[in-house]
């Protein structure tokens, strides 16, 4: 009976040992468990603070006091540059840089161009990052001190067509296509042009390249960018000449339909005078390998 008792005893507590290094592992895979999952989400929200901090190209409201101001881009580049963070065009911090001198920090979003206008003139963003003068467009936004000067030009196959037009009124007897809504499109049509419209200048790239248009009608920022940079894929557009009818100032724009727009336009034009005072300009603008002279703000962008 002893001995039965005593093996009985011994397996008990050998049972009730490998229960407890049992319940022992198991709590510690659960340390491990909870340690882990602590430590992916101080990695995710280290990592969401490091890509907030450069990725202004949402809606998303900044934390902090500073007031927030939201401008619609269109894709421009080297103007405005969509998804790219570090180097966003030099428009984009222009405009950063002149709101951050009084205290508020700039938002920019990215649109397609027709999208953005929509945005702007009906009152969901502030404004737009740049557009050019239009009589018609008074009603609905405010336009603020001048933000560059942009070079028009024209595009061709053939240098025939190009020897042609000095003005726009001079391809009135040839097809021309043009971005649509940019305020290229309005002159193009008061000038009696035949247009055909696109939605970006890579689709004019490619109906030029098709012979389905005579010349193309764009702002030289882009197309030269877009140019250059598809040499790769689409062999012929070295093909593509160009020549320059027109040099034209273009601005920031405010939307009037918010509340104090006028008190806005305001503090963005003190702080362009502020940046051009004290050298910042200038700065960015050599930042893309440009000056106040001789630049894309020469080259700019005006929609």
């Amino acid at each position: 009976m002893r001995v039965t008792a005593h093996v009985l005893k011994t397996s008990v507590s050998q049972h009730l040992k490998g229960a407890t290094d049992k319940g022992r592992f198991v709590l510690a895979l659960r340390r491990r468990d909870w340690l882990l999952a602590i430590y992916c989400l101080c990695f995710a929200a280290f990592f969401s603070v490091q890509t907030a901090a450069h990725a202004q190209n949402s809606l998303i409201t900044p934390a902090g006091d500073q007031m927030t101001v939201t401008l619609a881009c269109n894709p421009f580049p080297p103007s405005k540059i969509a998804d790219a963070p570090y180097e966003p065009g030099y428009d984009v911090e222009i405009l950063r840089a002149a709101f951050a001198t009084r205290n508020i920090t700039l938002i920019t979003p990215f649109y397609p161009w027709k999208r953005a206008y929509f945005l702007a003139r009906t009152g969901q963003v502030d404004g737009l990052c740049s557009c050019s003068y239009l009589p018609e467009r008074e009603n609905d936004f405010l336009f603020s001190d001048l933000l560059g000067n942009v070079r028009v030009a024209v595009y061709a196959i053939q240098q025939e067509a190009l020897d042609i037009i000095n003005t726009i009124e001079d391809a009135h007897s040839m097809t021309i296509g043009v971005v649509n809504g940019y305020s290229l499109e309005a002159s193009a049509r008061d000038a009696g042009i035949d247009l055909i419209m696109a939605n970006s200048e890579a689709t004019l790239v490619n109906l030029l390249l098709s012979r389905r248009l005579d010349a193309v009608l764009s702002f030289k920022s882009p197309m030269d960018y877009l140019i250059k940079n598809r040499k790769d894929a689409l062999p012929d557009v070295s093909l593509i000449k160009t020549k320059i009818i027109a040099d034209n100032p273009y601005y920031s724009c405010i939307t009037r339909n918010i509340k104090n727009s006028q008190g806005l336009m305001t503090q963005l034009n003190i702080g362009l005078k502020t940046i051009r005072e004290n050298g910042l300009y200038e700065n960015i603008l050599a930042k893309y390998g440009v000056t106040a002279d001789n630049s894309p703000h020469s080259l700019g962008q005006n929609q």
